[in-house]
């Protein structure tokens, strides 16, 4: 099997991509391309003897029996930990299935059932008193045809109704098919490494890799190999390992505009001599994880050979799919569309300035993520260097905004204040209307106006230190490309940086336009990355027995 070497976190060097053969593919789309992202050392891993695991999932009648797929035996094991037991994974299933249930119920009532137009021009308690009609009745805005006539908006709801309830029901069989592994999962916590549900929701993932290594040298778990924890740490991120690699060498850049949603950092293209945007949204991801990585391996855990001689087999792959996609996209942009209404609207509404706040993106995630490292240590450095990033962006004052901003939240404070004035004295004055709209109303809109341009002022107090502020959040990213040094300061470094730490709306929304983007990249751009992607793959890959496939050289 191939595997990644482990790396020392604090040697700092280029990675170098040696070419160790040529490779019969034709693109030269990578060939002779500086690395403008710095890795880690990379020491060799020993490797001695095969694989024959046994009894890994089993008690000790089934010691002998050996395990079929010990990938997905550590990645459960993982996921368990990372679930904090079974009755936690019980619960969020059922609260993801609740979830999948609502969001279905959401859009059928909401899209479907609610006739907007009349529920627009309905007057209630004030407004209908005074106009004389009679006092509303909501249940005149719920249609009892929803579906006649069949329209084109229509065919789209129901159309995304069935592709998420078939993802629930998916879900639904996925977690019955998985609970006899997951329960022996538990068993082998609880029985061989003498952990329970209630001290695996503070023992340490380290401490776990240690036991389970200890066990192998008392029971030996695998007959011929010795586990190590590299060895487990490699097949958990074995996938995941290509795609941090992939992402690093520049193979998912693409000639599009700076414009476009989601486009992040430049890497310079030898075959145009010019430079492309990295670009890795959530369903480009997941799209390259069907396509690629979940067929790639063989039983073995080795790169298939068909897969790597068979690039027109890759690009139809590709294409089909980016079709596929294109024709659902108007059904699958609803999801984020009802989720973000249902996620963040009511926070936004109760904490205004929450519009205003950050988060790393998905690609980012990708860039910053080293070898090896798995998802909740990634997630505790990143959620360390969240602060010491805004920071950093606050480093780039506008004064020009900062004026108008100061000004805009006055007025607006102030006008809240007096109504909530007015609001003591009276509370029925609350309920007069100015321009077709209560008191009540305004109070709100002023307010959150107010709480929205006080995040934009600048901080007084804060100190500009551009490179101080830089070096703080590099010590938690362990990313400083070698055109940012010197050049912290610089509105280039400050705009790319924001591409890889967007404001949380902004990310949403970017997300929401990778529906329509993913499918123009599937079917016009990552076919021609296809003889990179293998060749990637190929070069870059060395086998270790008893660890199978990959191991970046």
């Amino acid at each position: 099997m191939m595997s990644f070497l482990s790396k020392d976190t604090h040697a700092q060097t280029r990675f170098n991509w040696p070419w160790r053969s040529q490779s019969p593919l034709s693109a030269q789309l990578l060939v002779d391309i500086p690395p403008e992202v710095e890795l880690s050392d990379y020491r060799r891993l020993p490797s001695s003897g095969s694989e024959s695991p046994s009894g890994l999932l089993h008690g000790e009648g089934f010691k002998e029996e050996p395990i079929p797929d010990l990938d997905i035996f550590f990645e459960r094991l993982y996921e368990y930990f990372c679930a904090k037991g079974l009755r936690c994974i019980i619960t969020k299933w059922i609260i993801e299935i609740l979830n999948i249930l609502f969001m279905v119920c959401c859009i059928g009532f909401f899209f479907l059932f609610v006739d907007w137009d009349t529920l627009i021009h309905l007057k209630c308690g004030v407004e209908a008193l005074e106009s004389g009609e009679k006092p509303c009745d909501l249940m005149k805005v719920i249609k009892h045809d929803p579906l006649v006539p069949f329209t084109l908006p229509k065919m789209i709801t129901v159309g995304s109704m069935v592709i998420l309830t078939s993802y629930g029901l998916t879900n639904f069989l996925k977690f019955f098919v998985q609970l006899r592994s997951t329960l022996n999962v538990r068993q082998f916590y609880n029985d061989r490494l003498k952990v329970n549900d209630l001290e695996i929701q503070t023992i340490s993932w380290p401490r776990i890799i240690e036991k389970v290594v200890l066990l192998q040298k008392s029971q030996k778990l695998c007959v011929v190999r010795d586990l190590s924890e590299h060895d487990i740490i490699m097949r958990i991120m074995r996938k995941e390992n290509y795609l941090i690699g992939m992402v690093n060498k520049g193979i998912l850049s693409f000639p599009i505009r700076s414009c476009v949603p989601g486009a992040g950092p430049t890497v310079r293209s030898h075959q145009h001599d010019r430079r492309n945007h990295l670009i890795l949204p959530k369903a480009l991801e997941w799209t390259l994880n069907w396509c690629i990585f979940q067929s790639m391996f063989d039983s073995k855990f080795c790169v298939r050979k068909e897969f790597l001689t068979s690039p027109d087999v890759l690009k139809k792959r590709l294409i089909f799919v980016g079709i596929a996609m294109l024709i659902l996209s108007p059904c699958l942009v609803i999801f984020p569309l009802v989720y973000v209404i249902l996620r963040h609207a009511e926070e936004i509404y109760n904490h205004p300035s929450t519009a205003s706040s950050r988060r790393w993106s998905n690609l980012s995630r990708w860039i910053f993520r080293e070898y090896n490292e798995v998802d909740h240590f990634f997630r505790h450095r990143m959620n360390n260097s969240a602060v010491h990033s805004l920071n950093y962006l606050k480093q780039f004052p506008t004064p020009l905004v900062s004026i108008v901003a100061k000004f805009v939240s006055f007025v607006s404070g102030g006008l809240a204040g007096a109504l909530i004035i007015i609001g003591f004295v009276g509370e029925s004055i609350l309920e007069g209307h100015i321009f077709g709209r209560n008191l009540l109303w305004y109070t709100i809109v002023f307010g959150a106006i107010a709480a929205v341009s006080r995040k934009v002022v600048a901080d007084e107090l804060q100190v500009i230190d551009p490179e101080g502020a830089m070096c703080l959040a590099v010590h938690q990213t362990h990313y400083m490309p070698k055109r940012w040094r010197g050049k912290e300061s610089s509105e280039l470094v400050r705009r790319e940086y924001d591409t890889l730490f967007p404001y949380t709306i902004i990310m949403l929304l970017e997300e929401m336009a990778s529906i329509f983007i993913t499918p123009y990249l599937l079917i016009f751009e990552l076919p021609k990355r296809v003889d990179d992607i293998l060749r990637f793959i190929s070069d870059f890959t060395i086998y270790v027995d008893g660890v199978g496939d990959p191991k970046l050289v």
